[in-house]
């Protein structure tokens, strides 16, 4: 789903790109050159609608930077402070919902801005954006406040995701299914089943408390958890206090509603039943999407489940399937089937600079059972192949979003022709004709969805139906009728367009939906998706022209829950007077926007050399490209009771990325001294000044369904001392530039959903560490550290084998810089460790979702077991020195939906004698 997270990002786009800004009243618009057509558009538009944004919650925002990233292929958004600014990722998806792709960009995340500046607006730059951060994240639950700016997207439009039946599938399904799950589940989600998530929840729920309690009601939660932005259980006590209700009977009022709604609307419609084609083993949510059927009667289609990463699969004519091609990772999921070839697309990130990723075309041949790439480099969407399988027709998107349709050739991957999109609408999911002279396509405009067919010999488009405000997806060819999905009923099923006379009738008349039509040229039946609690099935029709309804006749039952905060807005489409405007434009230079000062943050963390802490406070900054972050810190050395200076920057411009730091510190050591029979031991305490730089050059690039990682680092440092009290006769006053190198490489397969490790990965980094500018110290320390994962007895299980080794010599002899076995510390050491095995297994165990109050809501218990070898090799005996088991817990801990937990114990045991055997060790991580 686009517009999917409030996700922050801080990579780099390419050097090479100039940028240019816009200035406003209200907004900063930074862009790359070739989107300054957009960029006029999206400043006059942004001031245009922010005092319709901003009227229920009564706050008009401070000036804001928007960052138009054009040189990516996900459609996505978000809204983030220190440093504040939100960043539109402007290419438009294959699926979003029926109106210009910026446009819905402005009205949800414009939203967010207010959202922030009502809670946190006090809070700002220099010192204070983190904070302000913290407590919006902290305070308000995320089904809150993506709910409400999907319900505003929807309000001040005639589009938005409130109005898309399929948006909501999951819930709807769920609470006509009989299971409606609690609270908890429907907002953390589940390994175990399929649930809503927080958007499509919260657009309820957002959507209940502006109808019943009045458009103001946001603006008084939001005021009331601004004073007072300390009150334990803030959001929720604002909610009960104002309505009376706390966040779970809002959530169980709102599905009791929705569920008698959504049960008159199947009254309405008189659903018909149809019969699963696919068998599925349990009950692990899987989806089997875009149905086909092959020349010999079996059934191709695109499985996604939990239990596996997404494959294409076969279901032969007595329901078994096997996998034909494993998938790579797809912005949308998609593949197109013609003369024995399966073409799809996949996204490609550039390795260094992550900004840019790319949508290329592979091509499997099942005759050769080959698989290649097609295109490289390419932005191209949803390919569809020619029936003689010779062509591939797709989407292509400029990097200044110029739209058009563009044919591959099957064979080499060249560009044959380009066919510009009429009046530059956004095209979506083409399909050919089974003579291969035309091309089906999805039009959209500020006005709605339409059909446009593509005459291949003379280039030009025809309007087979006009733009209509309905959610219009993946057309095919039926004969010379045209199938699609839509909703004229109030429900997704599929429809029929007669070309000839533009009239349009119901085919399927389904409960939940029916979606991904496919036409067999042979049987003349349809394949087609519908849905149930545990996804997307397969389903045919066999006569599906017989009993059509012409959708003159239809009733819209369409439960529209976004009606009241419509009518509350005023009934009004914010887009339908954006005013031409053309705005000075100007360089936007790297140079004079090195620095952006946004916060002091809190600083607690282990001392280095004592087993103690040190406390600060750090000055942050990161200018908005992302290509500078600076700091600047103060400590106090709690063991040694002395003050502490920092600093650093990071520069990420460039291919190589530049690291340098600065510390003063305080040291001390104590040296030992005999004489006359008797050892006393002598503090020596110094200031020093520590300057360390690095360089490095980090690659990450993916391709089919593994994810690599390459990169090389090397590193120094220069030390002085100074204020030397009780110094030693062979006392170092400079260390002059150690020297440390690094080679890293990784190659790991896709996870899914359930996995607790990839099934198949690689990875192994070198390091080396010596001395060669440097005549009072010698040494040197080589480090090999590798993992590698392999599939374990059952799925989702997974075995890890790590060997680790080490060679030091002077300085470095008794340096361990490689991951110890379990239960170190307990043990005796007789040698030093030279190198370490660590082997273990890993397995999920329950999926309970299990609530225990508002404490803990547990979605999986794993377990494992472990065996750890140490210096194995030059006659030493192959058995463990320590083993065991562990059980964790993944878990969100007291309703906060970030960060995830995982929490668990783990029992070792020493395989000596020893005082404390076995050991129990507590377990806590966490991950956002």
């Amino acid at each position: 789903q686009v517009l999917s997270a409030q996700v922050f990002d801080a990579e780099q786009n390419p050097p090479s790109l100039k940028w240019y800004q816009i200035t406003t009243p209200g907004f900063q618009i930074i862009y790359p050159s070739a989107f300054s057509r957009e960029a006029q558009r999206m400043a006059a538009t942004l001031e245009a609608t922010l005092p319709y944004e901003s009227r229920s919650i009564r706050k008009k925002p401070s000036r804001i930077s928007v960052i138009l990233q054009n040189q990516g292929t996900t459609s996505n958004g978000f809204v983030q402070l220190g440093p504040r600014r939100s960043e539109f990722y402007t290419t438009p998806s294959q699926s979003f919902d029926y109106q210009d792709w910026l446009n819905s960009l402005v009205v949800h995340e414009m939203r967010h801005v207010i959202q922030f500046d009502k809670l946190t607006g006090n809070l700002k730059a220099p010192f204070f954006e983190k904070l302000a951060l913290a407590v919006f994240g902290i305070t308000l639950p995320p089904w809150y406040y993506e709910g409400d700016a999907v319900g505003m997207e929807t309000a001040l439009t005639l589009a938005g995701r409130g109005r898309i039946p399929e948006w909501p599938i999951a819930l709807r399904t769920n609470t006509l299914s009989g299971r409606k799950y609690s609270y908890s589940k429907n907002f953390f989600g589940s390994y175990r089943d399929l649930t809503p998530g927080y958007y499509q929840l919260g657009f309820f729920m957002n959507a209940r408390l502006r109808r019943d309690y009045g458009t103001g009601i946001s603006d008084s939660i939001l005021t009331r958890i601004a004073r007072q932005p300390l009150r334990p259980y803030n959001f929720s006590n604002s909610v009960k206090k104002f309505t009376g209700l706390t966040t779970r009977k809002l959530h169980d009022s709102t599905i009791a509603e929705l569920e008698k709604l959504w049960v008159r609307q199947i009254s309405e419609v008189s659903p018909e039943d149809y019969p699963v084609l696919n068998r599925k083993k349990d009950q692990t949510p899987e989806n089997y999407l875009l149905p086909v059927t092959t020349p010999e009667g079996n059934i191709l289609a695109l499985k996604q489940s939990r239990a596996t990463t997404p494959e294409i699969i076969e279901i032969d004519s007595s329901g078994r399937e096997r996998k034909v091609v494993s998938i790579g990772a797809q912005e949308n999921g998609w593949f197109s089937y013609a003369a024995g070839k399966i073409a799809w697309d996949e996204m490609r990130f550039d390795p260094r600079f992550h900004q840019r990723s790319f949508n290329v075309i592979n091509i499997f041949d099942r005759r050769t059972g080959r698989v290649r790439q097609l295109t490289h480099r390419t932005r191209l969407f949803s390919p569809t192949l020619s029936p003689d399988g010779k062509t591939v027709i797709a989407v292509s998107v400029s990097y200044s979003n110029q739209i058009s349709l563009t044919e591959i050739d099957a064979g080499t991957g060249k560009e044959i022709r380009t066919y510009p999109a009429p009046s530059n609408y956004m095209l979506q999911m083409p399909s050919f004709h089974s003579d291969g002279t035309r091309v089906i396509v999805v039009a959209i405009a500020r006005t709605g969805k339409a059909l446009y067919e593509l005459n291949r010999k003379s280039g030009s488009f025809t309007p087979l139906m006009p733009f209509r405000l309905q959610e219009i997806l993946r057309p095919v060819y039926a004969g010379n009728q045209v199938l699609f999905k839509a909703h004229f009923n109030g429900i997704d099923n599929i429809y029929r367009l007669d070309p000839q006379n533009g009239e349009i009738y119901q085919v399927t008349s389904a409960k939940t939906g029916a979606f991904n039509a496919f036409y067999d040229t042979i049987s003349g039946k349809i394949m087609f998706n519908t849905y149930s609690w545990t996804g997307y099935d397969i389903a045919a029709l066999n006569a599906p022209f017989e009993k059509n309804q012409n959708i003159r006749t239809l009733k819209d039952t369409f439960v529209d829950y976004a009606a009241p905060i419509h009518e509350q807005e005023g009934n009004i489409n914010v887009f339908d007077s954006i005013p031409q405007k053309n705005y000075p434009e100007k360089r936007y230079r790297e140079l004079s926007n090195l620095f952006y000062f946004h916060s002091i943050v809190p600083v607690a963390e282990d001392n280095r050399f004592f087993d103690d802490y040190n406390l600060g406070l750090e000055l942050q900054s990161n200018n908005k490209l992302n290509t500078l972050s600076f700091y600047t810190r103060y400590q106090f050395n709690n063991a040694l009771r002395k003050s502490e200076y920092l600093a650093g920057f990071s520069y990420m411009r460039f291919f190589p990325v530049f690291n340098f730091d600065y510390t003063n510190q305080a040291r001390l050591i104590y040296q030992r001294i005999s004489a006359n029979g008797r050892t006393t031991y002598t503090p020596v305490s110094w200031r020093e000044n520590e300057f360390s730089a690095d360089i490095s050059v980090p690659l990450v690039l993916n391709r089919f369904n593994y994810t690599y990682s390459f990169g090389v680092k090397a590193g120094t440092s220069y030390t002085t001392r100074y204020g030397v009290e009780n110094q030693p006769r062979t006392f170092i006053q400079t260390l002059d530039f150690p020297m440390h190198y690094q080679l890293y490489f990784s190659r790991n397969s896709r996870r899914a959903g359930r996995d607790l490790a990839p099934r198949w990965g690689q990875n192994i980094s070198f390091t080396y560490r010596n001395f060669p500018f440097e005549n009072q110290v010698r040494g040197s320390l080589f480090t090999l550290r590798s993992n590698a994962y392999f599939p374990g007895l059952l799925p989702n299980h997974s075995f890890q084998a790590s060997f680790n080794y080490r060679e030091g010599s002077g300085n470095y002899v008794n340096t361990i810089d490689i991951p110890n076995v379990s239960g170190y510390s307990f043990m005796r050491h007789t040698e030093i460790t030279k190198n370490t095995l660590l082997l273990d297994y890993r397995l999920p165990l329950l999926y309970p979702d299990l609530e225990m109050g508002p404490l803990a809501f547990i979605k999986r218990i794993k377990g494992g077991l472990f065996a750890d070898f140490e210096n194995i090799g030059k006659g030493n005996e192959f058995s463990p020195r320590s083993f065991g088991a562990e059980l964790r817990a993944d878990m969100n801990l007291l309703r906060f939906y970030l960060p995830n937990f995982d929490v668990g114990g783990k029992i070792i045991f020493l395989n000596e004698k020893t005082s404390k055997n076995p050991i129990l060790e507590f377990m806590a991580t966490y991950n956002f």
